[in-house]
């Protein structure tokens, strides 16, 4: 577990967003797939920003704003073969929720949240179903 490099926690596949796209995009893919960060990329899938769920809330309601007119853009990425540890302490220090992880060419190719981190120390606490099991009977649920 020590070994971990950032390639081995991140969230591979991903949702992005134009700078030019509206807050409503960002607002329905954040519903639809349960989650709070989206990279924004330019046509080479470099990481321009992020736009998050706080940054919507601050929006106040107004969704027609273009998302790079709110985008963190003050983004701390990792590489691929950055050690997990230390994009856990970009977390912790700079106080964000997710950190970017680009390849040698400086193209977007996951994201790193908070909650990648606690599925690791859930399986280190001794967890024993597998957290997409029950992310996946949960939203199952939600169906229903």
């Amino acid at each position: 577990m020590h070994n971990l490099k950032a390639a081995d926690v991140m969230t591979p596949d991903l949702t992005v967003l134009s700078p030019s796209q509206k807050l409503q995009r960002a607002w329905e893919e954040m519903r639809a797939g349960r989650f709070r960060h989206i990279p924004v990329v330019d046509r080479q899938r470099r990481v321009l920003g992020v736009v998050t769920h706080r940054d919507l809330l601050a929006s106040q309601g107004n969704l027609n704003r273009r998302i790079d007119e709110v985008m963190q853009s003050d983004i701390k990425a990792v590489g691929t073969e950055t050690a997990a540890h230390e994009a856990a302490y970009l977390l912790l220090r700079h106080v964000i929720g997710c950190v970017p992880v680009v390849d040698a060419e400086e193209r977007l190719v996951g994201i790193i949240t908070e909650s990648d981190f606690v599925r690791i120390a859930y399986t280190a606490l001794g967890g024993r179903v597998a957290v997409d099991e029950i992310e996946a009977e949960e939203r199952e649920a939600d169906r229903v």
